[in-house]
């Protein structure tokens, strides 16, 4: 039952919303916060400085109810993939059906 409840999360909730980052632009250690409309949504690109001054950028992907989509750090010129919803949703369903399949097999 917990992996269904984690499925509507993922599928209908709001991991971080619009508001929240904006309260980041407030925190000593960020640079700027950054609001776009990508014809989506909103993107955000957040830049904050981390352990030994470096600083990284944060890019977050809404959609027009303002789930975040996605989210990308860059670090000098590494570019990472923090979340994307469609694939955490794909590997949740496929460990829903995996979960499924092998209980099948143990009854």
């Amino acid at each position: 039952m917990d992996h269904i409840h984690e499925l509507y999360t993922l599928t209908e909730g709001h991991i971080v919303t619009p508001n929240e980052l904006l309260a980041n632009a407030k925190l000593p250690n960020y640079e700027y916060v950054k609001f776009s409309n990508n014809g989506i949504g909103l993107h955000v690109e957040a830049c904050c400085q981390v352990e030994e001054g470096k600083q990284v950028i944060f890019n977050y992907y809404f959609d027009n109810k303002d789930c975040l989509q996605k989210l990308v750090m860059e670090s000098g010129a590494i570019s990472e993939v923090i979340f994307d919803r469609i694939v955490e949703i794909e590997k949740l369903r496929s460990k829903i059906r995996n979960t499924k399949r092998f209980a099948k097999v143990r009854n």
